[in-house]
């Protein structure tokens, strides 16, 4: 074994030993990582203010005052960082429990009462869909693909509310593996972003790659995970505020469950918040409140889908030089492949392919500009 070889040996055991500690929550390591990258600049942004606050503390203060800052002013950074990180995290789920937990019960069992009366459609309209369904019967595969579809897009909406339900009422075991979830993501994010230098020192050499490049390969995620942050997540958001708000105007009962509702199925491409806002529409059709409907159907066409349509490629193309059909199929297929962490993991594994192949038409083109 030559002596050059060795050290990289050595970090890939280390990279294993890690991996092998941490593989029953790949997607809490996962979403720690792209947490870290994502807010790196903030916690150097920290050390900086800590760095030159410590320069004063020691030109002007003298005594044990100097020794108790000076100590406070080293570990400030990742005091600071780390509150940063817990605020992010618990404010959106106090906002959530206070808002929205009243509303579940109630929400659920209207929305089980809506699949059993079909939505409340008109006793011929499901005798036609039961016709044109046992039509499809005559197409064996065409039937297998729509049932398919239909239990995803069930599944999706039920099972996913239905494990929210019951996570929150297991104030037992899913509380503590809730706690562990989110002490652990804590601890991976701050360990991340405070080892950032020395792991990419560690990849640069395990690997090969120069250190310049490798800083481009994490501004590129770094700026796919901002677009992902702008672009999946607030636009979601923001729709669910806006389908949250048309219910209540509508006069649907629990509107912020059903606006819950719509902010999870928003990053689908395509259909999104009509899961949610078109059958409430039919709803409130079919029992008589046609104003309601058809002021529902404008503001979630209009109003909603007018956000995702003008917001979404915005944000994401700012991050992400890639034409937004392909965005898309990204997300698609990291849907597929990962399931709801997919909506991450799809446009970083696009924005690391597009890196990839900017590096190596880089450097398959310096050989002939040397030349030259």
């Amino acid at each position: 074994m030559s002596e050059s070889s060795l050290p990289r040996i050595l970090y890939l055991l280390a990279a294993v030993a890690w991996l092998l500690l941490l593989k029953s929550n790949p997607v809490t390591l996962f979403l720690a990582g792209c947490a870290a990258c994502l807010s790196l600049p903030v916690y150097r942004h920290l050390r900086i203010k800590a760095r030159r606050w410590r320069a004063r503390v020691l030109q002007r203060q003298q005594g044990w005052l100097r020794k108790c800052l000076f100590r406070f002013s080293r570990s400030m950074p990742i005091v600071l960082y780390t509150t940063g990180i817990i605020t992010c995290i618990c404010t959106p789920i106090a906002v959530l429990v206070l808002l929205v937990s009243p509303q579940i019960a109630g929400g659920v069992a209207r929305l089980r009462e809506l699949q059993a009366n079909n939505f409340q459609l008109p006793p011929e309209w499901v005798a036609h869909i039961q016709g044109l369904r046992s039509e499809l019967a005559e197409y064996p595969r065409l039937e297998q693909a729509l049932n398919d579809a239909l239990g995803q897009v069930d599944s999706l909406i039920g099972d996913t509310m239905g494990q929210l339900i019951n996570r929150g009422f297991d104030l037992v075991g899913g509380t503590m593996s809730a706690l562990w979830t989110l002490f652990l993501f804590v601890t991976l994010t701050v360990i991340f972003a405070t080892s950032a230098q020395r792991i990419n020192l560690v990849m640069a050499r395990l690997f090969s790659i120069p250190v310049p490049m490798l800083k481009r390969f994490v501004l590129a995620i770094r700026r796919a995970l901002r677009a992902i942050l702008m672009g999946i997540v607030l636009v979601a958001t923001m729709q669910g505020v806006l389908c949250g708000f048309g219910f209540a105007v509508a006069g649907i009962r629990q509107p912020a469950f059903w606006g819950l509702l719509a902010t999870l199925v928003a990053p689908i491409p395509a259909i999104g918040t009509a899961l949610v806002w078109g059958p409430l529409c039919l709803s409130l059709w079919f029992s008589g409140s046609t104003m309601s409907a058809v002021g529902l159907a404008l503001w979630g066409s209009v109003a909603v889908a007018g956000v995702d349509n003008v917001f979404r490629p915005l944000f994401l193309r700012q991050g992400i030089n890639a034409p937004f059909f392909v965005l898309i199929i990204a997300i698609l297929c990291g849907l597929a492949s990962f399931g709801p962490v997919g909506l991450i993991a799809g446009p970083i594994l696009l924005a690391f392919a597009l890196q990839a192949a900017e590096e190596g038409n880089r450097l398959y083109h310096a050989p002939n500009s040397s030349r030259a």
